[in-house]
């Protein structure tokens, strides 16, 4: 028995410590990122891929800014966090006061339709190609419907339109 024990120092005297297992890397978290929508008075409005630690100025500035019609006393809470499947909604001015002249769907230019507050980039053009190759709307609904406009664009532009045959 005694030279058992003998034997095992032995042994371990010239083997010395166990190695220290090799050192875990760490693994680079996948950065976290949440899809939102932004519609109404920016650039380019549509689903953004961000990052979960983003703002909604962030959702903002990523889909290109304000656009000219935007109204500034009722934007979103700029500061506010993002999560996953939110909706952000960016305002455009009311419409005009009694006494501004609409402008006709069916008659004005695409530089003036552009100038329309809330007329989102492309949209003038749109309206123009679409009334030579179908003819005159017959209201501004139309535009709703024909152009595939989504709520905010619709309720900030119509205001400002009229359909004369």
């Amino acid at each position: 028995m005694g030279i058992t024990v003998v034997l095992g120092v032995g042994a371990l005297a010239v083997r010395g410590p166990a190695p220290a297992p090799p050192p875990v890397a760490p693994q680079a978290a996948s950065p976290v990122t949440v899809l939102v929508f932004v519609s109404g008075a920016v650039v380019h409005p549509g689903l953004l891929r961000l990052s979960a630690d983003a703002r909604i100025a962030d959702v903002v500035s990523a889909a290109g800014g304000l656009v000219a019609g935007a109204d500034p006393a009722r934007l979103p809470n700029l500061a506010g966090r993002v999560h996953d499947g939110l909706q952000v909604v960016v305002p455009f001015a009311t419409g005009p006061s009694q006494h501004v002249v609409r402008v006709d769907i069916n008659a004005a230019s695409m530089a003036e339709l552009a100038a329309v507050p809330g007329m989102v980039p492309g949209l003038a053009q749109a309206i123009v190609l679409h009334r030579t190759r179908w003819g005159a709307y017959l209201s501004v609904s139309e535009l709703r419907t024909d152009l595939e406009l989504d709520a905010a664009t619709y309720a900030a532009i119509s205001p400002w339109l009229r359909a004369l045959g």
